[in-house]
């Protein structure tokens, strides 16, 4: 039985493309979130919940077009979410530029049709380096790793996005990453284990402060509350390996923070790939016990160089040591 809608609304998150192809997702709604604004009103709890308030339409089918062509068909699963992986050729792109090249979904449903337009990123072929980043506690606190959830939820919903405080200079950090000599800028993928539903919170966040823009992978919202009791750590190891498979001639660096599952995973994955992993940055947390934990887990760990840093002025002064930043 179909759904009936009132209104139809492609909501896409960015993706990313190499040399033979793209990876994009997005979500086919009943109707439109609101995005945080720079004013009060809506109210911070109100604009961010609308954020969860979410209908989802399943099996929707989604054409994937690019370059002007219709490439990949694919149905919305039952929480709305595409998916698509493709092997289309790639635009040949100047030697010295990153560029986010344009795509766009198109959807029909019932009496509606719509399309979006979007865009991935798509790394020049000289980059030396990229970064692979979390963003929950390592750029903002977010308290998604806190009993229950409840200071993700009093963060993401009783506070705007612009009024979101980022960790101390960690925006010069990465934009002391982001340039590589010879003008070529490094690519950017932001990992969070907050739910999809605070993608355009978390893109303004990243925006206004001043963060290089990159790709933002998330998860979904029901995935997150079945593994909040759960040990394993499938999201941010699926996603990175996922991103050295596709960009295997490349090495990158790593950023997260010492508070729950970072060092482990990181350390995990540079031991797999000790050629591919530069260098390891983990933020300090407050919480003696996981400092202890994470400094055991670094304590054993030979494969490739490991820096804590309390702020991003501590972060830049290591990088320049390490020979990571001018």
């Amino acid at each position: 039985m179909s759904t009936q809608v009132d209104h139809l609304y492609i909501q896409s998150y960015s993706g990313y493309a190499f040399a033979d192809g793209l990876r994009v997702t997005g979500r086919v709604l009943n109707q439109k979130p609101k995005i945080s604004k720079s004013d009060v009103t809506p109210s911070a709890w109100r604009t961010s919940l609308n954020n969860f308030n979410t209908y989802e339409i399943k099996n929707v089918q989604v054409t994937l077009w690019y370059n002007e062509k219709p490439v990949a068909c694919c149905l919305t699963n039952s929480e709305g979410y595409y998916f698509f992986e493709v092997h289309v050729p790639c635009e040949t792109i100047d030697e010295t530029q990153t560029k986010w090249l344009p795509y766009k979904v198109q959807c029909n449903y019932q009496e509606f049709a719509q399309e979006k337009k979007s865009w991935v990123l798509r790394p020049n072929a000289l980059f030396d380096y990229g970064i692979i980043s979390d963003l929950d506690d390592t750029l903002i606190h977010t308290g998604v790793n806190s009993f229950l959830k409840w200071e993700l939820i009093k963060n993401s919903i009783f506070t705007l996005a612009e009024e979101r405080v980022p960790i101390d200079y960690a925006s010069q950090f990465y934009q002391a990453l982001q340039n590589q000599s010879k003008g070529v800028d490094r690519p950017f993928f932001y990992l969070s284990n907050s739910p999809f539903n605070l993608y355009s919170y978390l893109q303004v966040f990243l925006r206004i402060h001043n963060f290089p823009r990159g790709v933002l992978l998330l998860r979904d919202f029901p995935n997150l509350w079945r593994q909040m009791f759960n040990r394993e750590k499938p999201h941010k190891q699926k996603e990175i390996l996922q991103i050295l498979n596709i960009f295997s001639d490349k090495s990158f660096v790593l950023i997260g923070d010492s508070g729950e599952h970072d060092p482990s995973i990181y350390t995990e994955i540079a031991q797999m790939h000790p050629s591919r992993i530069k260098a390891i940055f983990l933020r300090r947390v407050k919480s003696k016990s996981k400092m202890q934990l994470a400094n055991r887990v670094v304590s054993e760990f030979k494969a490739t160089p490991v820096v804590f840093f309390s702020n991003g002025k501590e972060a830049i002064i290591a990088a320049k040591k390490m020979g990571l930043i001018q």
